[in-house]
């Protein structure tokens, strides 16, 4: 696909923001203690420090992106900006309520490879099932160099929750057990067996979830650009987490090092905690991967390039999140909605 071509698909896929009448602004206690701000690396900075920085600030990727659908109460909100943000202004101008009451929780700024800011917000105590949730960013929320959205306007993003039973997750690391535990949003599934450059590298069956349409179930990924899998509820108290990942991408080679990044982040939430953390992306990982042939539908687009980056092992500490954890992977196009990337999951193992 030549650059033109793929400009033009951008964009037509670009991201519309919902113009509000203006609201009040005003600072105020209450709406202070609603929200615990963590700033992991650059993603955010407190004050205006990009003088030259004119472009108004953007979302290139959200999840949630489908206005008034439903997903599951265990979800969190995921929101992939242009720029980094000012710190300065986001308590004041971030809104999130349930069933039309405010709802408080943690605010977690992650740093994209790029250097942009990944925003992740996971509510106290959870979203409540069969409930109506909306988030608003208004106007005064800015990049570091002092822009908001395009034309003054508020972002807003409209969803309920349901109430999916997941069982739990207590003895399914491998898979094994299919689907016990885990949900799906978008395109992700339980595999089994080798499929093309892929083995599970515990017992038979791995998990996998892609940015792309159809690739490893009937489903697409939300708003054609996102996927999501949920690992939990997890019965005991959460304090390290270890995994098998493989990221695979139809970005490599010609888009590495563009503003096409596709990313993964991780976010575990559980009864006393928050952790979230970038993972890996296109741009991370570079051109040191290896060509992969014949997995689940990828390369596509036409591309005739896939990489992987091969099995890797993570473990981190998360910190004491305590009990009925859910461990959430997300992989996502950034900027566009073509060339698909993919992460496969196997031998997770907590303590």
């Amino acid at each position: 696909m030549t650059q033109l071509k793929r400009f033009g698909v951008l964009l037509l896929s670009t991201l519309v923001f919902i113009a509000c009448s203006e609201e009040d602004n005003s600072n105020n206690q209450t709406d202070e203690a609603l929200y615990t701000i963590v700033n992991n690396g650059l993603g955010a900075v407190d004050g205006e420090t990009d003088s030259d920085d004119n472009e108004a600030l953007g979302i290139a990727q959200a999840v949630p992106s489908v206005q008034n659908a439903t997903y599951p109460k265990s979800m969190p909100i995921i929101l992939f900006f242009n720029d980094k943000l000012d710190t300065s202004t986001i308590e004041s101008n971030f809104e999130v309520t349930e069933n039309g009451e405010m709802k408080g929780g943690t605010i977690t700024i992650n740093e994209a490879a790029n250097g942009y800011a990944i925003l992740t917000f996971i509510p106290k105590n959870g979203f409540e099932p069969n409930a109506s949730i909306e988030l608003t960013l208004k106007s005064g929320f800015s990049d570091d160099g002092g822009n908001s959205f395009d034309a003054g306007e508020d972002y807003i993003v409209a969803f309920s929750t349901d109430n999916t039973p997941t069982g739990n997750f207590d003895n399914n690391g491998s898979f094994e057990n299919g689907s016990d535990g885990v949900i799906f949003l978008g395109d992700g599934n339980i595999m089994q067996g080798t499929q093309g450059c892929v083995s599970a590298t515990e017992g038979n069956d791995f998990a996998a979830i892609t940015s792309g349409d159809s690739l490893v179930s009937s489903e697409n990924a939300i708003g054609d650009a996102s996927s999501m899998m949920i690992l939990g509820p997890i019965t005991s108290d959460v304090t390290n987490v270890s995994f098998d990942y493989n990221f695979l991408s139809a970005e490599f080679q010609e888009w590495v090092y563009s503003e096409f990044d596709d990313s993964v982040l991780l976010t575990i939430v559980g009864d006393a905690g928050v952790y979230s953390q970038f993972l890996t992306s296109v741009n991370t990982v570079g051109t040191t991967n290896t060509q992969c042939d014949g997995f689940a539908g990828m390369p596509d687009d036409g591309d005739p390039y896939s990489g992987e980056t091969g099995w890797i092992n993570q473990s981190i500490d998360v910190g004491d999140v305590g009990s009925s954890a859910f461990i959430i992977f997300t992989v996502t196009d950034v900027t566009d909605h073509i060339f698909s990337s993919a992460l496969t999951i196997d031998n997770v193992i907590y303590n």
